[in-house]
Order: structure tokens, then C-alpha cells, then sequence
């Protein structure tokens, strides 16, 4: 019995507390058995090569491009052919025939397996390249990635009492379907929406806030807005309430959002954008996310053009004091997103 049986500390223990660790530990247990039975000569690299061989044909395609370097090892254990075929035989004699075969054909043999292999080995070393640069070029993007925009939130504008509240409750009144508000908070929007009649939920990153708020009688979920849409069905939202979401998003993570807003609405669903302008996002009292967000707000002029072009009627009301606007928006047909995705319609 092993120590580990005695103090009844083992590998499941280690699961417990730690499963990457543990499947770390696994794995270099097996190497250290295939390298005993190497050394031993029990696992023959012709069975070798047929128990790979067996994998690649029955193991999840996941497992068989998932790593790229794994899958070298194995073109890498496959580049030589080995001329000198078996000759063992269950019939009487089949062994002499078959090395008598094998002698007079090796020459012949040999010589097509030599450039066989040569082949084999060049294509190898090409792939290795290959992989190095992968390598390479995924170290200079993650040192380049540029982080999701985090969920900024002012306290003026953002609040119950704000004075786009109201004009946002009347854009929806007539949302033909269910309302999402990313960015919901602890779902104080989301308790006026439900209260005018029209239903809706919430979805916020920030599980500590969501937590705390969920116990309610309204719908709370800790998603991020992005993900949340994937599983959204097709034209399922009849409107979309977007406050302390978009002002930090680069480029990019604003076209994907649209794009996913965009699939998702139901034709004459209502898409409802609350903003601060710039001065605002770079005023001194401005909170410490507005710093670390990759982007910055787009103006409301902006955002009207940019959501005519992607197949909505859209119009901007600024605040009273000019810190923050509302853009509202009717989706009117098939946005140019779903054009592009002709599952969706």
C-alpha cells in the first residue's frame, strides 16, 4: 500500500484542490511509464506507431487538431517507413517464403521507402516552421490584445431619477417582444420596465452586483452582453436598453455588439442607447474605468448615422445639461447583418 493510501491523502485530493494539477500529474505519470516500457523494450515502435494510428482514426476531432504541436509528434513518429516487413507466419514454411520475399525485394523496396521518407521528413520540418511562427505571431497578439471595455458607470447619469429614464420607458412601450438591459445593476430599469407593462430582464458582468439583486421578483443573470446574445434566438428581443456599456468599446467589440443586436431584434424592436459625451468621460471626476477602457464615446450624430446604416430609424436627445444623450432607434427590416447571414431571417 502506497503512502498516499496510508494518510489517505492521494490523487483525489489533489482533484479537489486542484484539477489542472492534478491532470498535470496524470499525464507525467504516463510519460514516465512509456519511457520505462521504451527503455525495456515492451512497447516496440512499430506498436507504437499502431496504437498512434488507432487514435488519429477513433479519438474526437477536438482531440486530434486541438494541439498543434501534439499533432507534429505524431507526423513526426510517422515520417520514417520501415522496408523490413514482419515475416512471422502461422502456417508451416509461410515464415521462409515470406523472408525469402522480403530478401529479394528489399533492395527495391529500401530504395522507395528511402525517398518515401525523405518526403515525409521535409514536409515534417516544414511544419515545425510552421508552428514556430504560430507560436511567434500568438505571443505578439496576446501582448497586443486589447481588453473587453469594462462597464462604466457615472453616478449622475446612470441612477432612477435620470432624466432619460422616462423618454426610454415610452420607446419601449410598443417593443414587440421581451426587453433586455445590459448593464442592469441591481435591475432597477429592468423594475420600471416591468412595472409600465412590458416585460423584461437584466444582464450584468459583475456577479457581486447581480448576486446581491437577484433574490427580487425580476430576472437578473450574470452574463456578459456579447455572450448572451449568442443564445438569444433569431428576432427573439423586441427591444434593447444599452447604459454603461458602449462609451469604452473600441471598434471592433461595438461592431460585434451591433451585429449581435442586430440579429436578435424583432423587426420594429426598439434598440435604446444611453451615453455620456466626451467631456463627461474625460472629466476629472470621471470614474477610474473610463481610463482603462480600450475606446472612447461616440458622439450622438455619430451613433445616428451609424445605426441608419445598419437598418434603423434613429434620433438623439441630448441631456439637460448637455453630460449625457439618449439615442433611440426602430429597427425597420433586415438590418445588413442578417444579409450577411442568410440562416437568419
Amino acid at each position: 500500500m502506497s503512502d498516499a493510501e496510508h494518510t489517505g491523502t492521494g490523487t483525489g485530493d489533489a482533484a479537489a484542490e486542484d484539477p489542472a494539477a492534478y491532470v498535470q500529474q496524470v499525464m507525467a505519470e504516463i510519460a514516465e511509464e512509456v519511457r520505462l516500457r521504451r527503455a525495456s523494450g515492451d512497447l516496440p515502435p512499430r506498436l507504437e506507431r499502431e496504437l498512434d494510428e488507432l487514435f488519429l482514426a477513433h479519438s474526437p476531432i477536438g482531440v486530434r487538431g486541438g494541439d498543434l504541436s501534439e499533432a507534429l509528434r505524431l507526423v513526426d513518429a510517422a515520417t520514417f517507413i520501415d522496408p523490413v516487413v514482419p515475416v512471422e507466419s502461422e502456417r508451416a514454411a509461410g515464415a521462409a517464403v515470406k523472408k525469402g520475399m522480403r530478401t529479394m525485394l528489399l533492395w527495391y523496396v529500401g530504395w522507395v521507402t528511402h525517398q518515401m521518407s525523405q518526403s515525409a521528413s521535409a514536409v515534417s520540418r516544414a511544419l515545425h516552421i510552421v508552428d514556430d511562427h504560430l507560436k511567434e505571431l500568438e505571443r505578439r497578439i496576446e501582448a497586443q490584445r486589447v481588453p473587453d471595455a469594462p462597464i462604466v458607470e457615472f453616478p449622475t447619469s446612470v441612477a432612477p431619477g435620470a432624466w432619460w429614464v422616462e423618454p426610454a420607458l415610452a420607446a419601449l412601450a410598443k417593443a414587440p417582444g421581451r426587453v433586455l438591459h445590459a448593464a442592469c445593476g441591481d435591475g432597477w430599469l429592468v423594475r420600471r420596465i416591468v412595472d409600465s407593462g412590458v416585460d423584461a430582464y437584466g444582464i450584468d458582468p459583475r456577479a457581486p452586483v447581480v448576486d446581491a439583486a437577484e433574490l427580487g421578483a425580476v430576472d437578473l443573470r450574470d452574463e456578459h452582453v456579447t455572450e448572451h446574445l449568442r443564445a438569444v434566438a433569431a428576432a427573439g428581443l423586441g427591444g434593447v436598453v444599452l447604459s454603461a456599456t458602449v462609451e469604452g468599446m473600441a471598434g471592433g467589440e461595438r461592431t460585434h455588439l451591433l451585429a449581435a443586436i442586430g440579429t436578435r431584434l424583432a423587426p420594429g424592436g426598439t434598440l435604446v442607447i444611453h451615453s455620456v459625451g466626451r467631456g463627461t468621460w474625460e472629466a476629472a471626476d470621471a470614474p477610474y474605468g473610463a481610463d482603462l477602457a480600450p475606446g472612447r464615446p461616440l458622439r450622438p450624430e455619430t451613433w445616428c448615422r451609424l445605426l441608419e446604416d445598419s437598418g434603423y430609424s434613429a434620433t438623439a436627445q441630448p441631456g439637460p445639461d448637455g453630460s449625457d444623450f439618449l439615442v433611440t432607434a426602430v429597427r425597420s427590416g433586415l438590418t445588413p447583418y442578417e444579409q450577411r447571414e442568410p440562416g437568419i431571417r
